[in-house]
């Protein structure tokens, strides 16, 4: 028996074509994903390995505090057989269209020293000597526009420049894991520019970020760290080499189970798409094949011969489209570098846990999503199987609406209970998985749907239009089933669009609305052009001090910082500010107590009601590795979690916070006046963007946009499945129903109306499909909204031009996804099909 159903498995190439494609479509994103996070989990270890350093001593937090001094004693102790120090300064490199080159090191620590150990590999030409020289990252010097014997200009601290020629462009090896943030821990950055020693202490600063050790023969780097130790003061971080590898090898292995964790999810919903494509096909050729099960029942085959035998072609067709999503996706594994990756050379890897993944992942969704209809297939008796009408129990139909209303119900509680926007973590998350159970109770409900809306529209629709249209609407609600079956599919790719696109048109709304609340419309504002985490200094905040026309200056410090309240600990994004700029160039709303920062802390509304505080609670922020301050709540202002959610007194933060700002804002009575004038003082500065209440608008409409984009092209594979879905149904309908097409031909159809008619059922599967994903997506999208950014529920903003875009995407995908079966019906042989039986 086996062997009859493979050889009619092998008998129709076409559908076993359609299934394969949707097999192997959900398992290349799969493979792709795990492709890429190999690949550059394997390039990071390979990068930052070094064995020539036996211990690195390093200064604590962000600012160096090693000298010379302490170098040449750190040389002289037992076991040391050479000690090399470390710089590392504020750098920054100006591209030849004059702007600063941005790279994935912050400006403050993009500058070193050259050395001649294992830190630098040169690429070409010759390591720096003597001033007027310079060494380039070779990725960065490359993004620029630079080369070997080009002179270029460097932008140190305190809005100084350095001109230099280029002699060498470089390739770092890092020792130990990177950080930005000021940490206990060991750490170290890749540099854009490198100078020789003598350059690099009068243009970068004298003082080291760390040491390195190197033991002299007999000597174990264990001990020599133990040694290290007692020489230098508690807080300064002491590792061996081999443990700092280990950090770095660690922290590789994490960025790769990060980048596995973003991409992976979107893998999973083409896979779960790719389901319903093969559930429903599954479940049409269980219809099809009706009769044959028939047949083979009353020759003697037992329910369990059927089923088995289903589950086995669809074992069969799970591997031969894993084989084919495994080679896709090993295939696409370098594209997907170069766009997540355009910048590094990435060593590409492809490890045998993808490929099997890849079958293990085809074999396992292709059997779930055909095992209900092997076993329908089974369950059904020889005499009532000789039927060729799929019949859907009552039975079958009742529970599944029930299930569906049930799902809905306890959705809409849980939504419901948990709308208040103060509402803990707990009950937001509780809120998600209310969002996610409303989802699955509309596609439990999908068949109810089909019948109810597209017979009505039938009658309404097709009575006014022609009879191809008419037909068309009539073969789509003439089988709920099968159509809900395909458009689930539609409606699971467009239901996530909309529901980001819904978070995502939100979001931008927030950031205008957060924005133009706390700024006034008078304030410039300052930023690094870096981007990421760099920040501007002290120097170009005394120097917009000191501009005529400004009145008012204040440096933001954000930064994520652990924190201790009366209910517990958390971490919460900090804003360090002058207390005076709560009522110059900033305006929050305050709602209750003052905005005197002098006093203690302004915490906003949102904040202060998830963590249950208080007018005086007293919190305590850990601002460093060895700061801790202990302030009461002595304001609360009006503001979403968008932005930093509580302000301290800069005044109480250590310098080396004060140090990092992250947003310069200036005022003037003549607002205009005092813009023009910082704008004229830093004409020269390409590291110092500047910009208006407005300017932050667009800035963070924009970063966001990006981000969403992203998604919205991931979730486009899940779109192209369900289209291919779309083809896989019509193409089996019109084998379905070749006596029906041939009777219509027969009786004078012409072949542009049958073309006509599959291409309307076409049309009506997908925007039914495409309508439910608005349904479902937009509401989920005001539940996301409402846990990620503590807005209430009907704050969500309303993405029109997404949802117009997607619906007119949906109609013209469904025109091309009828064109090969339009043909096929249109093509049946009129004579052959009505002899058949």
């Amino acid at each position: 028996m086996l062997r009859t159903m493979l050889r009619d498995l092998l008998a129709h190439k076409g559908r076993v074509f359609m299934t394969l494609v949707a097999i192997a479509l959900g398992v290349t994103a799969t493979v792709g994903s795990w492709v890429v996070s190999d690949s550059i989990a394997a390039t990071l270890t390979l990068r930052e390995t070094r064995d020539d350093v036996s211990v690195a001593v390093q200064s604590p937090g962000k600012d160096p505090v090693l000298d010379t001094a302490e170098r040449d004693r750190l040389a002289k102790l037992p076991g040391v057989a050479e000690a090399q120090g470390v710089v590392v300064g504020r750098a920054g490199v100006v591209g030849r269209d004059g702007k600063l080159t941005k790279a994935t090191t912050v400006l403050d620590r993009a500058g070193t020293n050259w050395s001649t150990d294992k830190r630098f590999t040169v690429d070409e030409g010759k390591a720096p000597r003597s001033k007027g020289q310079v060494a380039l990252n070779k990725t960065d010097a490359d993004k620029a526009g630079y080369a070997v014997g080009d002179t270029v200009r460097i932008l140190l601290s305190g809005g100084r420049s350095d001109h230099a020629k280029v002699t060498a462009l470089f390739t770092y090896h890092r020792l130990g894991p990177e950080a930005d943030a000021d940490s206990d821990e060991a750490s170290d950055a890749v540099p854009v520019v490198a100078y020789d020693n003598a350059t690099a202490a009068k243009l970068l600063g004298t003082r080291y970020h760390r040491v390195e050790l190197t033991a002299a023969a007999g000597t174990s780097a264990t001990a020599l760290a133990d040694t290290a130790r007692g020489a230098v003061p508690d807080n300064y971080p002491v590792e061996t080499g081999k443990a700092l590898a280990d950090a770095a090898t660690k922290q590789s292995d994490t960025e790769a189970a990060d980048l596995r964790l973003t991409m992976l999810p979107f893998a999973a919903v083409a896979l779960m798409v790719g389901m319903f494509v093969i559930a429903n096909t599954f479940t049409m050729l269980v219809s099809q094949r009706t009769r044959q099960f028939a047949l083979l029942r009353a020759v003697g085959a037992r329910r369990r011969q059927v089923r088995t035998a289903i589950i086995v072609e669809a074992a069969v067709l799970g591997v031969a489209g894993g084989a084919i999503g495994s080679l896709a996706g090993v295939a696409i594994g370098p594209l997907l570098i170069n766009v997540m990756r355009p910048d590094d050379n990435v060593e590409f890897t492809v490890s045998p846990v993808a490929i099997l993944l890849g079958f293990g992942v085809a074999v396992l969704v292709t059997v779930l999503a055909a095992y209900n209809s092997a076993r329908r297939a089974a369950s059904v008796p020889p005499v009532a199987a000789l039927r060729t009408d799929a019949v859907v129990p009552r039975e079958t139909k009742r529970r599944r609406n029930l299930m569906g209303v049930g799902f809905l119900a306890v959705s809409l509680a849980m939504v419901i209970a948990t709308a208040d926007p103060s509402s803990s973590n707990l009950l937001r998350v509780v809120a998600l998985v209310g969002a996610v159970l409303g989802v699955v109770g509309v596609i439990l409900l999908a068949p109810f749907f089909a019948e109810n809306v597209l017979r009505p529209a039938t009658k309404i629709i097709g009575g006014r239009s022609g009879p191809a249209v008419r037909l068309g609407l009539r073969s789509a609600a003439g089988d709920p089933r099968r159509t809900a079956g395909t458009a689930t599919a539609i409606t699971v790719g467009l239901g996530l669009v909309c529901a980001f696109a819904t978070l995502s048109a939100s979001f931008s709304d927030l950031i205008a609305s957060t924005t133009r609340s706390n700024v006034p419309v008078t304030t410039t504002v300052l930023q690094s052009a870096a981007g990421g985490g760099s920040t501007l200094t002290p120097a170009e905040m005394d120097r917009v001090r000191k501009l005529p026309g400004v009145d008012h200056v204040a440096g933001s410090r954000d930064v994520l910082v652990k924190l201790d309240y009366p209910g517990g600990k958390t971490e919460r994004r900090i804003s360090a500010i002058e207390p005076a700029a709560l009522k110059t160039v900033l305006t929050p709303n305050i709602t209750e107590g003052t905005a005197d920062l002098t006093k203690g802390l302004v915490v906003s509304k949102n904040q202060a009601d998830m963590l249950k505080l208080g007018m005086g609670d007293k919190i305590t922020l850990k601002l460093d590795a060895k700061t801790s301050v202990t302030q009461p709540v002595v304001g609360i202002y009006d503001a979403t979690e968008l932005q930093a959610s509580i302000f301290v007194d800069a005044a109480k933060a250590p310098q080396s916070l004060r140090n990092q700002i992250s947003l310069l804002y200036a005022s003037g009575s003549d607002a205009d006046k005092a813009r023009a004038s910082i704008k004229a003082a830093f004409r020269d500065r390409p590291d110092v963007t500047i910009t208006d209440r407005e300017g932050l608008v667009d800035q963070g409409v924009e970063e966001q946009q990006f981000a969403f984009t992203l998604m919205y092209a991931m979730f486009g594979v899940a779109i192209v499945i369900a289209v291919f879905g779309v083809i896989n149904t019509l193409v089996l309908s019109v084998m379905e129903r070749t006596r029906e097409i041939g009777v219509i031909r027969a009786v004078g159809a012409k072949r542009m109306l049958v073309r006509r008619m599959i291409r309307s059922e076409s049309i009506a599967i997908s925007l039914f499909g495409a309508l439910l994903g608005v349904v479902v997506g937009v509401p989920a999208g005001a539940v996301m909204q409402h846990a990620m950014f503590g807005q209430r529920l009907w704050d969500f903003t309303m993405p029109y031009a997404t949802i117009g875009i997607a619906l007119v995407g949906m109609a013209v995908a469904a025109v091309l996804a009828a064109m090969w079966p339009a043909r096929r019906a249109a093509n049946t042989n009129v004579l052959a099909a009505i002899a058949s039986d």
